[in-house]
């Protein structure tokens, strides 16, 4: 009976996950109508996201629509809890807390992650009741009204170890990272979807000297990632690498993504836009800010890639 729970769930889940026919808002109301970035990462939203008063921490999580848009931020430098904006009645509503957090706080509420559809929103919640692990994987659903109540990711997804939310492609393939306490191991890990369930996660590996410490970006079509790591070519304490992934369906080496990116401080959580013009990642400046960037940096990289 278990088994057959399971099955349903991966099927419903699915479907919920790759079914994605929307169309994005249009670029006057995206964004909180912010001038786009060019090659150089400015600050995401200052004063309404990325704020000199809290820390943000995690990716940004930007609704296939782009009328929704969470983050998570440290607000006393010891709790982490996420919060949203939303575009209502042609304009955005101020950042508040996320209504399925507020319900049952706990002290790490973060890392949201939409669905390729929207119906779902992940994120990572620690000590929560109804929980495998030290940190595992929830998830909350579209209502009429706002969100369900949070669902845990259950298994495989989440283990007796410290556990991250999925990021699910177009092929309803789930890609996560996670850290196994018994061996002391962080890897990132690849769930495959076949036949109506999710198998048993593969190692991701795409270089022998880049550790992985932090969760990493997955293109929609599974072409490359984006991760940090700290490798002897960086700049800083962590840097963000891409991988593209070759005729032979390997990822290639990482390529730095370069001093416009990288800094001597740590970059982390980077996530592309669903509309695909934008990289956002965080920066560890002083009250760890969110930062943007054209996507045509990837491009650039691609080329790059390519000619090697």
């Amino acid at each position: 009976m278990r088994k057959i729970s399971l099955l349903i769930l991966a099927v419903l889940f699915f479907v919920s996950c790759t079914n994605n026919e929307t169309n994005f808002l249009e670029i006057d109301n995206a964004y909180f109508g912010l001038t786009p970035p060019g090659l150089i990462p400015e600050v995401f939203a200052p004063g309404i996201v990325s704020d000199t008063n809290w820390q943000e921490h995690c990716q940004l999580a930007i609704s296939p629509k782009g009328d929704e848009i969470y983050w998570s931020k440290f607000t006393n430098g010891v709790t982490e809890q996420i919060y949203f904006s939303k575009f209502i009645n042609n304009k955005w509503t101020e950042p508040k807390l996320a209504d399925f957090i507020k319900d049952d706080i706990t002290l790490l509420n973060g890392q949201p992650t939409f669905s390729p559809d929207g119906k779902k929103l992940f994120f990572y919640s620690r000590n929560r009741p109804g929980g495998l692990g030290y940190i595992d994987a929830w998830y909350v659903e579209k209502t009429d009204d706002g969100w369900s109540k949070p669902i845990n990711a259950g298994q495989p997804f989440n283990t007796y170890g410290d556990d991250r939310p999925p990021i699910i492609t177009e092929k309803g393939n789930a890609y996560t990272i996670g850290r196994n306490f018994e061996e002391d191991k962080v890897n990132y890990r690849k769930f495959s979807y076949t036949d109506g369930k999710f198998s048993l996660p593969t190692t991701v590996s795409t270089y022998k000297e880049s550790p992985y410490w932090w969760p990493l970006y997955v293109s929609p079509e599974e072409m490359y990632i984006i991760f940090p790591s700290a490798m002897k070519d960086g700049i800083g304490g962590l840097d963000l690498y891409i991988c593209f992934k070759d005729e032979n369906d390997t990822w290639e080496k990482p390529i730095n993504l370069g001093p416009e990116i990288n800094t001597k401080i740590s970059e982390r959580f980077p996530i592309v836009s669903p509309d695909g013009k934008y990289l956002f990642f965080m920066r560890h400046t002083e009250s760890w800010d969110i930062f943007w960037v054209s996507t045509n940096i990837i491009e650039n990289f691609k080329n790059q890639s390519e000619n090697i």
